[in-house]
């Protein structure tokens, strides 16, 4: 049987952890937490530990804090992971750095997001280059439990994935607070105001994932001439909410290779 260990029960760990239990049955997932109030919290989900006893052929998944990594490997029986593949979720850990630290060549790094606790993250998921063909599915194949994984190649794309994929979801509800915040002020209650909103982000991205649909096409689908989407596209051209945005997401990606080294 499959073991994957969960190192972490925080809010990303404890995530991860029951998406494996609800979506793969016929995998023992284990999860590593010192703490004995958050091992608690787990329910009897998944099993839990305080201390980690590696095991050959372990998918590791490290979700602890990136201060609490050097504590852990140093803490690791020598060659504990030799014959491990580790996917670390630690933002701005690298990869020689995971390398380095754990004694092994067969590790990835993971970026998931807040919408990973309704089953929605977008994760983007790197792999060293010594990583095998199948060691790489087996961790997207683990991950896509908590949402879509797309796998990239180039390790500097992490920066930007922590931007969009990692901050997107507070970006967009920022945002989304302009269209409750409108809704409220237009006579609708809170309740009804989140309602419009949530549906309508949900059904723009829905549409978004339909064959050829790009955001540009989407909303020139939407505008007629002299109409109301199209009065509303020109007033963001007009106040360049785009380009706010895109600074914004130029801003998150730089503070992330400043926290990364």
């Amino acid at each position: 049987m499959e073991r994957i260990v969960v190192v972490g029960a925080g809010h990303l760990g404890s995530v991860v952890a029951g998406g494996l239990v609800d979506g793969m049955p016929q995998a023992e997932v284990v999860v590593v937490e010192p703490s004995a109030e958050r091992r608690a919290s787990l329910d009897g989900r998944a099993e839990a530990t305080a201390t980690y006893e590696p095991r050959p052929d372990d998918l590791l998944v490290l979700a602890i804090p990136p201060q609490a990594f050097d504590s852990f490997a140093e803490g690791l029986p020598h060659g504990a992971c030799a014959r491990a593949t580790v996917v670390s979720v630690m933002a701005g850990v690298r990869l020689e750095t995971l390398t380095s630290a754990l004694g092994t060549d067969a590790v990835l790094r993971a970026m998931p997001n807040l919408a990973s606790r309704v089953g929605q993250s977008m994760t983007v998921l790197c792999p060293g280059d010594q990583v095998p063909a199948d060691e790489v599915d087996r961790a997207k194949g683990a991950l896509s439990v908590i949402g879509k994984v797309l796998v990239v190649r180039d390790e500097s794309l992490l920066d930007a994935a922590t931007a969009l994929a990692g901050s997107g979801p507070a970006l967009v509800a920022y945002l989304a607070q302009s269209f409750t915040d409108f809704a409220r002020a237009a006579g609708f209650d809170a309740d009804g105001a989140l309602l419009l909103t949530s549906q309508v982000l949900r059904g723009t991205a829905d549409l978004l994932s339909e064959p050829g649909v790009t955001p540009e096409s989407l909303y020139q689908q939407a505008g007629t001439p002299n109409g109301t989407t199209t009065e509303g596209i020109a007033t963001l051209r007009e106040h360049r909410v785009g380009e706010s945005v895109r600074t914004a997401l130029e801003a998150t990606t730089e503070r992330a290779r400043e926290l990364a080294g």
